[in-house]
């Protein structure tokens, strides 16, 4: 029986590891309270594994915060007292 065994990326190839304990950055969905069964409150961004996040994912309410923010996503509140643009 052969062992399976990664073989070493190719010249040119880009390869991204993953933090040792598989957690990566999420930004939170503007108005979700609650991700992973946690109460986020004021956050922005989680951090969580594969399968803290396979449920929020599959809903939509996260996403990875290394990529563009969904298009079906809210605009972010705008604070109190800031110029947004408009007259």
């Amino acid at each position: 029986m052969k062992k399976a065994t990664s073989s070493p990326a190719k010249v040119g190839e880009t390869t991204t590891a993953a933090p040792e304990n598989g957690a990566v950055e999420y930004r939170i969905k503007p108005g979700v309270p609650w991700i992973n069964g946690k109460r986020v409150k004021d956050q922005q961004t989680v951090t969580l594994n594969a399968q803290e996040a396979a449920y929020d994912l599959g809903l939509g309410r996260i996403s990875p915060a290394a990529q563009p923010v969904p298009d079906d996503w809210p605009a972010p509140a705008i604070g109190a007292g800031a110029d947004d643009g408009r007259d």
